[in-house]
């Protein structure tokens, strides 16, 4: 069987750069595509690679320029 690595939701919030634990709860565990939680001992937990791989997709530049695999595919194409 395959060990997960649980975290709880403010361990998550911590991941997410210091969230407060109440807009992950109340907020993000709302989106259809963050990690879905689930209950041990009555704790809420989610696993951390679930979370880790969520935050990766959610990556955006903030100066307006493209990967370089978007550039890659734009100077193929001209």
């Amino acid at each position: 069987m395959q060990q997960r690595d649980l975290i709880d939701i403010k361990q998550a919030a911590a991941m997410l750069g210091g969230l407060h634990s109440e807009h992950v709860r109340g907020r993000l565990m709302k989106r259809a595509d963050f990690p879905r939680p689930f209950r041990i001992a009555g704790r809420v937990m989610l696993d951390r690679l679930e979370v880790a791989k969520w935050i990766e997709m959610q990556r955006q530049p903030i100066d307006g320029r493209t990967t370089q695999k978007s550039r890659d595919v734009v100077s193929r194409a001209a």
